[in-house]
């Protein structure tokens, strides 16, 4: 953008883009490189002011300009409402603007000649409404949707952010190759139909085994939400979410459950001399904090070195946001430490606390079942790392311990009212020490 003084008057002036030589034209019809725009002031401040406008303006009818044939119906439509805005009108359809008053038709059609010459090109388009209203496309819905709804992700880290965004990414990934035709279309074209498209393409993969029911409902879940809360958010009421509804039955996949491990697998395999050796220190050490207090990876290893508290009266792990967002809020914890994981404890925090794995509980998992599988520590095919944490739910069940005393050791949300602390840390260690190890 430039300001030029002629004759004491100021004048906007704007190079055009090389790409759009030929297509912006001068008043008397023909291509220009560049254009000049009296801007009616001699004040430098008004002339700035004026020139920002007169750029917003131009840059938005070059925009409108670019759309050729393969252009997304949504970007045209976008395009027009900016230049129809910025010549001080409310972008209409054709249909309606013939069905407003005679004086607000003629008043379009004067901005379209000023001064007896036609317009260019994109502002007829825009003032007469030949550009049909469009939504945004499935994709990119999805990346006004993640920005709509920022605030419900303050408390999340990046990498839980990150984990937010994969699942609805892919699902539309997976629509768009199931029903390639819709890619381009804005979401008002996309039909029932095309939802029992995506559906049957899911099935056909279900019904060979090459996946699971539970990760086609996943997908379905996501794009119901998605078209339903960006059309809510945005005032378009009025389309009917093709995505609804469309889940398999919950009976079609074999039922798969986390086994727990058993004592002895445990004591004599998990805990036997050298049972991690080629394992690195962290990962060893944040299962081993496992043990013996039914922690999950990721509250392990998210959590800071203040909240290893070892020099309390009763050593405990607290289990706190720290830069996440906690699964729920029940889970916020305080959870003693004794035998074998208060030895991992202390070794983390010796070494500084985490580092390698923090806030990476999915890398962790990854290297350590792989780790356990390899090398014959898992009881069966079916258990992974995650199996501590049932195995001291089962003990802490099979040695008696209260419903209430269990919640607040794992986390869990407690069906009943709560009142009072439960016993605190206390009641926590003792029903604890009846299964250390």
């Amino acid at each position: 953008m430039g300001l030029t003084l002629d004759r004491g008057r100021y004048y906007f002036v704007l190079n055009v883009p090389d790409h759009l030589f030929g297509k912006v034209l001068g008043r008397s019809g023909q291509p220009v490189r560049q254009i000049r725009q009296a801007l009616k002031t001699a004040d430098l401040t008004v002339a700035k002011r004026r020139a920002f406008e007169v750029e917003e303006l131009k840059q938005a009818e070059w925009a409108l300009l670019e759309c050729g044939e393969e252009a997304l119906a949504y970007e045209k439509y976008e395009a027009a409402k900016k230049v129809a805005e910025g010549r001080g009108f409310v972008f209409m359809p054709m249909s309606e603007i013939l069905a407003l008053p005679i004086e607000e038709s003629i008043a379009r059609i004067e901005a379209i000649m000023p001064d007896n010459k036609l317009a260019p090109h994109p502002v007829i388009q825009a003032l007469l409404g030949t550009i049909p209203r469009a939504l945004p496309t499935l994709s990119q819905i999805l990346a006004d949707y993640i920005e709509l709804t920022a605030t419900k992700h303050i408390r999340k880290s990046e990498r839980q952010k990150h984990l937010w965004k994969l699942p609805r990414t892919r699902a539309v990934a997976n629509f768009e190759v199931a029903v390639p035709e819709r890619r381009a279309s804005g979401i008002n074209e996309i039909t029932r139909a095309d939802a029992l498209k995506f559906r049957k393409w899911w099935a056909t993969r279900v019904d060979s085994g090459e996946t699971r029911a539970e990760t086609a409902n996943k997908d379905f879940g996501h794009l119901s939400q998605l078209f339903h809360e960006w059309c809510e958010l945005k005032g378009h009421t009025e389309f009917n979410n093709p995505f609804a509804k469309m889940r398999f039955d919950k009976a079609v996949d074999p039922l798969v459950s986390r086994p727990a491990f058993s004592r002895e697998w445990v004591s004599e395999k998990l805990l036997a001399k050298d049972a991690f050796e080629g394992l690195n220190f962290e990962a060893a050490d944040a299962l081993l904090a496992m043990v013996n207090t039914g922690l999950r990876p990721s509250e392990v290893l998210s959590c800071p070195l203040e909240d290893f508290c070892l020099s309390e009266e009763i050593p405990f792990i607290r289990v706190a946001p720290n830069g996440r967002e906690l699964k729920q809020r029940h889970t916020a914890r305080e959870i003693p430490l004794l035998g074998i994981s208060l030895d991992a404890i202390k070794r983390i925090v010796a070494r500084g606390g985490i580092k390698r794995y923090r806030h990476k509980a999915s890398h962790w998992s990854s290297l350590v079942n792989k780790f356990l599988a390899n090398n014959g520590l898992k009881e069966t095919p079916d258990h992974t790392a995650y199996s501590l944490r049932h195995y001291v739910e089962d003990m802490l069940l099979s040695v008696g311990v209260d419903d209430r005393v269990r919640a607040d050791i794992l986390g869990h949300k407690y069906q009943r009212p709560v009142y009072g602390s439960g016993g605190g840390l206390p009641m926590r260690r003792a029903a604890l020490a009846k299964i250390a190890l």
